[in-house]
């Protein structure tokens, strides 16, 4: 992805909005072309760039709501840890 998105670090890009990044990565692909000379294209082709771009940036959003939801498992396994330990203690002292 930091390919696509030239010289924008992944918090910046981890705090954009859909539109922004699509605006990033195309802005950014428009300038490297720009550099090569490159001639433009059939909108066939653009057409296929921009699903391409959707699908990376939905690819991207599915990951970063793994990496949610991992977390907030995480958080709730070791609240019933702490739980445990401490009914477990409670026991003890009883």
């Amino acid at each position: 992805m930091a390919a696509r998105t030239g010289t924008v670090d992944d918090d910046t890009i981890n705090k954009m909005d859909r539109a922004e990044l699509i605006q990033v990565v195309a802005q950014s692909m428009v300038d490297k072309k720009n550099e090569k000379g490159a001639t433009s294209r059939k909108k066939s082709e653009r057409s296929d760039e921009v699903r391409e771009l959707e699908l990376q940036i939905e690819s991207r959003r599915i990951e970063m709501e793994a990496r949610r939801i991992e977390a907030e498992n995480e958080g709730k396994q070791m609240e019933l840890e702490n739980e445990r330990k401490k009914r477990a203690h409670a026991l003890r002292m009883a």
